[in-house]
């Protein structure tokens, strides 16, 4: 998904300043919460498989698509714990230019 303003990162055409570095480090504090929350929900839905106990279609439909919303959310996480890290290099850079 992309937003309307584009990178959530500061232009590099600006100059560092305390306001953008408070802005990221909020940032970094909301996609911590979300990729934390995002792996405390993938093991949860771990915890819910069945094994071989299951035997009707339905149920067995149920532990495939338990196990495609596991893959699912191992992608999220990937993708939050990427954008988590560009904040985290885009703080240490303005921390160096200050």
């Amino acid at each position: 998904m992309e937003s309307l303003g584009g990178s959530i990162l500061p232009d590099a055409g600006t100059g560092p300043d305390a306001e953008t570095l408070a802005r990221l480090r909020e940032q970094r504090r909301l996609l911590r919460g979300v990729r934390d929350g995002v792996e405390e929900s993938g093991r949860r839905l771990a915890g819910q498989a069945s094994g071989g106990a299951w035997r009707s279609p339905a149920q067995r439909a149920y532990g495939t698509r338990l196990g495609e919303l596991g893959l699912d959310l191992a992608g999220v996480w990937r993708a939050l714990d990427d954008a988590l890290w560009a904040v985290d290099e885009a703080i240490d850079r303005m921390k160096a230019a200050l």
